[in-house]
């Protein structure tokens, strides 16, 4: 049995696409009416995620003393994406905050998210905020560690839920390992005491975000 120990950072502010829109003074919602052109979108979403990301990496830096590798060198990490403020999804009658368990380069990752379907995805639920949890594995002799922990924390989520997160189409590398956690090592996927005074969200059979349940 390996002993594998890590401790989560999460992001202090939820994540809210609008607001650091605002803050680089490009209000979305009037610009939808401008009928700008594909190139310029293109230039003030590559603003958008580019701050989103400095965000993000001052996050982790700001956890220097307990971080020995810099947030854009990061190559072994594991992320956790979360519905943030007092919204879950309905995950076939039981809640999670989760949306996609994922591992590699974090920055790049996160970037690559953010440009490919974070974004539509927040502006299907009429901009919603979200959380980023994120951790670094790194084990003496085992490089591929991160790989384990990535893949037990997807099939933990799948034997609660009998399905993966909703942005999660597979689970992660199989392997028969047994390995010794920390005692908060699955913290981003446990719910908080008062997710019950939220609202639990499900998309429809027709909305392109659809999940498929088990009978």
């Amino acid at each position: 049995m390996a002993e594998i120990d890590y401790y989560w950072t999460k992001t202090s502010e939820p994540i809210r696409i609008s607001e650091f829109a605002s803050d680089l003074g490009f209000n979305l919602r009037s610009l939808e009416y401008e009928g700008l052109e594909s190139e310029k979108w293109d230039w003030i979403h590559s603003k958008i995620r580019n701050s989103i990301i400095s965000y993000i990496e001052g996050c982790w830096e700001n956890e220097g003393e307990k971080r020995s590798t810099d947030f854009s060198l990061i190559k072994q990490g594991i992320y956790v994406l979360t519905l943030a403020d007092n919204l879950s999804i309905d995950y076939d009658e039981q809640a999670s905050k989760v949306l996609y368990i994922g591992r590699g380069q974090i920055r790049g990752r996160l970037s690559a998210h953010i440009k490919k379907w974070i974004r539509e995805f927040s502006e299907s639920l009429q901009d919603i905020s979200f959380d980023v949890w994120m951790t670094e594995i790194k084990v003496k002799g085992s490089k591929y560690a991160y790989k384990e922990v990535e893949a037990d924390l997807i099939n933990h989520f799948y034997e609660k839920y009998d399905c993966f997160p909703i942005q999660n189409s597979k689970t992660g590398d199989y392997h028969e390992k047994e390995h010794d956690y920390p005692r908060e090592w699955n913290r981003p996927l446990n719910n908080p005491s008062n997710i019950n005074n939220g609202w639990s969200i499900k998309p429809l059979r027709n909305n392109p975000w659809s999940m498929e349940f088990k009978d």
